[in-house]
């Protein structure tokens, strides 16, 4: 995809709003790293969009649509998007939620994928979320509450339940499946450029047709220009400059980062969207007392985009957009503690005159419903665990669950670490140091990840030597190995091989060792040209043989073979001048290639980090396990996403007797070179 370059940023405390971009290719076609750019353009390469698509799930909102339409909007639907349809439709004699049940199954089938229907009034579904604390969304009959926020929230405790790191909403009576199809693609890209995990992305139609004799392309919905309007007045007024940076006020297409939506409060009704700004200004701009530090410090980011395609779906008249859209979405932001009041008049003579309330009163103020973070996911899980079965569609495929653990109340620890270098010796590879400690762990029942840049053949060994049946996370983050049965609520898995569910974040090995041989030849060619830059060699596990690899390595045989068998990754030794090896890294950045530096050796792959994965192993582990304290400990340059993503990062020395550098606060350092300081640090954190 390409869009343009947004030219309007309004900055405000820890929040970035980013004006509207206009999408100028929908597709731009396959990477090609020696076509530069204009710099009014910015492009979002296919693998990034796919990359993300993974990670994403879709929210289907339903409610006694056109069935027709409904099945339009299944079709263009990408196949990698988890797909969770929250139905509020009509049960009995006629049951609209059974016949959409058996389309979305049908559907299913025919297209080889899996996804969720829930009913918003299942009794099942509102004991547990009256199990895990979260009484807000439940109405007096004991059920889920009638209404879209409502419906929302329960698509985002569904969404943390699977595990995803993403959650989009796409209305259900879109006439145009194309459109919703881009929307997906828009949520996407925005979410690949995002600097930060608290994100969030908003769909500004490109016409929003009406029926007017003929078909008229109307450029705004009536209710958008008025809130925009409002919105608008109160981000000037906080930011001290006019602005019209917001464009998007009650944008019900749109998504988030599931950090993010699970920290916001949301209205009920149509106030939905519009809370979820006011929400963002209140916590994150520093204008009130600021509550989610790590959301502050990292910053929050909203991205607006407009679509190629036009929006059309069912006109539900003026009486429906005064009455039930306007009034609560003007409402949120009228009592929001950092309304001033000129904004405040201007809102009270806007409703006054659309006739919503009398002169002299105030809008009633909507009901908000807390941050569904505070939700007990573990007791969620729990409450459903013997039912999922239902929700998921086609009948009769395996769930992605599995394991019979317990729930536990304490604190569960849990430990990621770092293999060569740290707990094994750095020239030896001996792990004898570390026994007694490893013994002790095992006597807590504290899991002991493995996260290192060494294959699933090689942690394998290990992993049976030392007795550890915990989840491993291969080749720099390119995988999570996950034990068939270790874990007993659901999570999302991307294929099994052997005994274990495995979640994959890298590309396969063929794909990175194909495009890091291109690399390598435009980079010889660019030596060439250059010799100023000096000269370099570079050697791949992939061109050595075992005993090469065993020399260059200090591994025995069986070892060095177990180090060639690579699935997400090539490693490669890099020898040469500064200005040629910056050459090389410059020229894997472009290729869309991530590089890791272990001490010896680079690791080479495609779109993963250690950091990633054990962000999702530890939902997961929160899932089943309730409240998770994790401790991570490495020794190099390619442990600073891994440490980054923990509670106690822990830094052991290496072989100089030395610390690295890294850029990871709160970090413990250890004095011993690998194994030593790894049993010394792990001892501390077990008294």
């Amino acid at each position: 995809m390409r869009l343009e370059r947004t030219r309007q940023t309004e900055h405000i405390g820890s929040v970035s709003i980013y004006g509207v971009r206009r999408v100028l290719e929908l597709d731009s076609g396959a990477k090609n790293p020696q076509i530069n750019e204009n710099a009014e353009v910015q492009k979002i390469e296919r693998e990034a969009i796919d990359e993300i698509e993974k990670k994403m799930v879709i929210v289907l909102p339903i409610k006694n649509e056109d069935v027709k339409v409904f099945e339009g909007v299944l079709s263009a639907m990408p196949h990698d998007c988890f797909i969770i349809v929250l139905s509020n439709s009509q049960r009995g004699e006629i049951d609209t939620f059974r016949v959409e049940q058996d389309i979305l199954s049908r559907f299913c089938q025919t297209t080889k994928r899996q996804a969720m229907i829930v009913h918003q009034k299942d009794q099942v579904v509102a004991s547990a979320v009256s199990a895990a604390n979260y009484p807000e969304i439940l109405g007096e009959d004991g059920l889920i509450r009638d209404g879209k926020s409502e419906g929302m929230i329960l698509g985002i405790l569904m969404a943390k339940l699977l595990g995803k790191e993403y959650i989009g909403f796409i209305d259900t009576d879109n006439y145009i499946p194309g459109a919703a199809l881009e929307y997906v693609k828009h949520y996407a890209a925005a979410f690949s450029l995002a600097k930060t995990p608290y994100v969030m992305t908003r769909i500004q139609w490109r016409y929003k047709p009406k029926i007017m004799g003929e078909l008229y392309f109307k450029k705004w919905g009536r209710v958008s220009e008025i809130t925009n309007k409002h919105l608008n007045n109160l981000v000037s007024a906080m930011g001290k400059f006019e602005t019209d940076v917001v464009k998007t006020g009650n944008a019900g297409e749109h998504a988030m980062s599931l950090a993010l939506a699970e920290r916001l409060n949301y209205g009920t009704g149509y106030a939905v969207e519009t809370e979820e700004i006011i929400s963002i200004l209140e916590q994150f701009t520093g204008m009130l007392p600021i509550t989610n530090k790590d959301a502050s410090e990292k910053g929050v980011e909203v991205f607006q985009t407009e679509t190629v395609n036009p929006h059309l779906h069912a006109d539900k008249g003026d009486e429906h957009i005064v009455l039930e859209m306007m009034q609560p979405s003007l409402s949120v932001i009228y009592h929001s503690p950092l309304c001033q009041e000129n904004t405040k008049e201007a809102i009270i003579n806007e409703l006054v005159e659309a006739g919503a309330i009398e002169a002299g009163q105030e809008p009633p103020k909507v009901k908000l419903m807390p941050p569904p973070q505070q939700a007990d996911m573990a007791r969620f899980s729990g409450a459903l665990s013997a039912d999922l079965y239902r929700f998921f569609v086609p009948e009769g495929l395996p769930l992605p669950i599995s394991g019979n653990r317990n729930l536990s109340e304490e604190v569960k620890k849990v430990i990621f670490t770092d293999l060569d270098g740290t707990m094994l010796h750095p020239a030896t590879y001996s792990y004898t140091p570390v026994l007694g400690t490893l013994r002790q762990i095992q006597s807590k029942n504290i899991p002991l990840i493995f996260c290192s840049s060494k294959t699933r053949a090689e942690q394998e060994m290990l992993r049976q030597e030392l007795g550890i049946g915990d989840p491993f996370i291969t080749e720099n983050g390119a995988a999570v190995f996950i034990p068939k049965g270790y874990f007993h609520r659901p999570y999302s898995y991307d294929k099994v091989v052997g005994d274990y569910t495995v979640i994959e974040f890298g590309m396969p090995y063929t794909e990175v060792n194909h495009k890091l041989g291109q690399v390598l030849e435009e980079v010889r060619e660019g030596l060439l040209r250059n010799a100023w830059l000096g000269s370099l060699t570079v050697s791949c596990f992939g061109d050595m043989s075992i005993e090469e690899v065993a020399m260059e390595t200090g591994l025995n045989l069986k070892a060095a073979e177990m180090a060639k068998r690579r699935e997400y990754s090539e490693t490669m030794k890099v020898q040469g001048g500064r200005q040629a090896v910056e050459l090389l890294l410059s020229e894997l950045k472009k290729a869309g290639l991530n590089h890791a530096f272990g001490g010896r050796f680079y690791t080479v792959s495609g779109g993963n980090d250690k950091g990633k994965a054990v962000k999702i192993l530890t939902e997961i582990y929160k899932l089943n396990f309730g409240a998770v304290m994790t401790f991570g400990i490495g020794d190099s340059e390619n442990d600073a996403p891994m440490l980054a993503a923990v509670d106690r990062p822990m830094q052991v020395q290496n072989q100089s007797q030395r610390w690295v550098k890294l850029k990871v606060p709160q970090m413990a350092f250890i004095k011993g070179i690998g194994p030593e300081g790894w049993s010394r640090g792990i001892a501390e954190l077990l008294t």
